[in-house]
């Protein structure tokens, strides 16, 4: 049997058809369109979702080709194709000016008058009167209604949105435009209207736009409107599952084992999702014919070029589209106007990043009357784009020309991770944060915390978040190659509570020489010593001992001198603070505290305790919250036996360009939770 060839590129409804091309039969919504109580439509889809091949359908439909619509729904309808004069534009070309777009709009109006040849004179000084006399010579030529197409109406203004004077100026020059159509004397020679975007703000951007288009975009009639329905991928793809299938085993994309039932459920996985109101769910038109084209998972449609007012957006605003809000969202926010600052969820709600969750119908109060309101939730559409959001993000936030850099970045960060090699760790996440501070300055260690966790996963690790226990909460967990968990503590000190902060260690410092035995003092000591010096110093010391024939008191009184003479005071003060938090009561401290008149609670949740610390307290935390994985309740995979851990704490202050990574000791292997932990091979 001959498959039918994939319509890749091709927006031409004619063509496709012509040509046996594969077509997703989409005329039973369009007679509803054409044939409805609503005349004048809005579209918003997301780029590369078929809103053009739709818009040339309507092209030919009301050319009045019936033969063009043999076999169709629409073919077998009551629709009787009567010709119907069609005046259609894209507005795609360059407008990086208002006298640009200006001029533009008069040159593409006048190409369309020298196709047509109307026998009344086209005129007009500006597009807005030049759009008005078109459509007049073109109704009084037949004196039958057109039908008016605009395709990418949104993009003079998106695709400026890194200047915003630019993108207002331009929404001002399409307000002007659009609202020619609203004129009695033009509507009333309009039969139907149907206008295309990515998003509403060139439509809503300025008071009195062309308000009287019924936006169908949440219109559950229409969710199905543009992409494959799970109804039309099993008529139009069923055929071409068996050698897929074969070839993505060859290639080892699929088990030798996988069923035509597993493949289906992983191509859902990967390209299913999208929601635009109802029960209708739509699989991304190009991924999936890409998929087909190629045998193989990858993020197609994540790899075309993002659009333009998203980029923009993300450079201005990087935290917001890091966590944009997902629940509780309004349908006045989608329909968000405001060019400076659109709400993220909105922007990439429309940009095809987001799609709807649930919708819960609500009771608002206004004014004397309650009335009900939908109320949104969203989430990632699919695989493809939850896998390929991070990376995209961060592509834009560090002007990153290709994938492979952000690749080779998360190869370096693995082996950096697994030697413990501090500075590394420390550099890498040091160039990401600083790309953050110089756009929007992250507020505390929530934001640094989601931060981190977006780098991770851009980075393609395996990364768990706010694991839960029976005593709290791990910040963040990453498997590492070779059965190997990285256990991430990250601490977040204010820049303005830094002096602050190392007065209260040095406090809690004084505490351990005096309430502490000597002996933990100096075993303190001596292993922060052993942990900070280089190798070159660690091997005199090692020399030392080694001739001398210390015993193990004398190596450690050897270890605590050296930790005095060559160590900073602030880690000597952080590691004591860290020992005296671990071996004293926290009334006790509390009252010696108070004794010392150091204004300071350490039972009070308004400390923020470890926040404030430098790194050996940092490292001391770390190192618990791995004692608690191998003893505690902990849930999901870090419950498993037989890994290795490698602890970390992650200092972050409140510049991005200080930042520090500690490692801790090696750290123990889980063989049974009820036994002492083990060192590892």
């Amino acid at each position: 049997m001959t498959l039918k060839q994939l319509p890749i590129g091709n927006q031409s409804f004619a063509r496709i058809i012509a040509a046996n091309f594969l077509y997703a039969d989409k005329t039973r919504y369009i007679y509803n369109l054409v044939n409805g109580e609503e005349r004048n439509y809005f579209l918003s889809r997301p780029r590369h979702f078929g809103k053009t091949l739709l818009l040339d359908t309507l092209k030919e439909l009301f050319s009045g080709n019936r033969e063009t619509f043999k076999g169709l729904w629409i073919e077998r309808s009551d629709y009787d194709f009567p010709r119907i004069p069609v005046l259609r534009l894209t507005l795609s070309f360059r407008s990086t000016s208002p006298a640009t777009l200006e001029s533009n709009l008069i040159v593409e109006l006048k190409k369309i008058t020298d196709e047509v040849k109307p026998r009344q004179e086209v005129s007009g000084n500006t597009s807005d009167m030049y759009f008005d006399s078109l459509i007049r010579a073109l109704y009084q030529e037949s004196q039958i209604k057109i039908a008016v197409l605009i395709d990418e109406y949104d993009a003079p203004v998106t695709r400026n949105m890194a200047n915003l004077e630019v993108a207002q100026a331009n929404a001002e020059i399409l307000h002007d435009f659009f609202a020619a159509l609203k004129k009695p004397e033009v509507a009333n020679k309009i039969r139907f209207t149907f206008i295309t975007g990515i998003t509403s703000y060139a439509l809503t951007a300025t008071d009195s736009g062309p308000n009287h288009l019924y936006d169908i975009s949440l219109d559950p009639r229409y969710a199905g409107l543009c992409g494959f329905t799970l109804e039309e991928f099993d008529s139009l793809f069923a055929d071409r599952l068996e050698s897929t299938l074969a070839n993505l085993k060859i290639n080892g994309e699929m088990a030798p084992s996988a069923s035509l039932d597993d493949l289906r459920a992983k191509i859902f996985h990967w390209y299913d999702g999208y929601n635009w109101g109802g029960e209708t769910r739509v699989l991304n038109p190009y991924s999936i014919l890409r998929f087909f084209k190629n045998n193989s998972f990858e993020g197609y449609w994540m790899g075309r070029e993002r659009p333009g007012h998203l980029t923009a957006l993300i450079k201005k605003r990087p935290l917001d589209f890091l966590q944009p809000d997902l629940d509780s969202i309004f349908p006045s926010d989608l329909r968000d106007s405001r060019l400076t600052k659109p709400a993220a969820s909105s922007v990439l709600f429309h940009s095809g990043y987001l799609t709807l969750d649930k919708i819960k119908i609500v009771k608002v109060q206004v004014g004397d009357q309650t009335e009900t309101e939908k109320l949104y939730s969203f989430r990632f559409p699919n695989h493809e784009v939850a896998r390929g959001y991070y990376p995209d993000y961060f592509s834009v936030i560090l002007d990153l020309q290709s994938p492979t850099e952000l690749k080779n970045k998360g190869e370096s960060l693995k082996e950096a991770f697994l030697a413990k090699d501090a500075e590394i760790v420390s550099s890498m996440f040091r160039d990401f944060i600083c790309a953050f501070t110089y756009h929007q300055r992250p507020k505390d260690e929530r934001d640094f915390h989601l931060i981190v966790q977006a780098i991770l996963l851009a980075m393609d690790f395996k990364v768990l978040s706010e694991v839960p226990s029976s005593k709290g909460r791990l910040d963040l967990g990453v498997e590492l190659p070779g059965q190997v968990y990285l256990i991430i503590e990250l601490k977040y000190r204010s820049k303005a509570n830094q002096k602050r902060a190392e007065e209260e260690i040095a406090s809690l410092a004084s505490l351990a020489y005096k309430l502490l035995p000597v002996e933990e003092v100096s075993e303190s000591l001596s292993n922060l010593a052993f942990n900070k010096l280089d190798g070159k110093q660690q091997a005199q010391i090692f020399y030392k001992i080694n001739k001398k024939g210390l015993t193990n008191s004398e190596k450690n009184e050897l270890f605590t001198q050296t930790a005095l003479e060559l160590l900073r005071v602030e880690d000597i003060n952080s590691a004591l603070a860290a020992l005296v938090l671990e071996k004293l009561p926290t009334e006790k401290l509390n009252q010696e505290l108070r004794n010392l008149g150091v204004k300071m609670d350490l039972s009070s949740d308004s400390l923020d305790l470890a926040g404030g610390r430098v790194d050996q307290v940092l490292t001391k935390i770390a190192q618990l919250a791995l004692r608690d994985i191998t003893q505690k309740d902990y849930h999901g995979p870090f419950r498993l036996e037989a890994k290795k851990f490698i602890d970390l704490a992650l200092v972050i202050y409140d510049h991005g360009s200080q930042v520090k990574a500690v490692f801790g000791q090696k750290s123990p292997m889980v063989t049974d939770p009820s036994r002492k932990s083990q060192e590892p091979d």
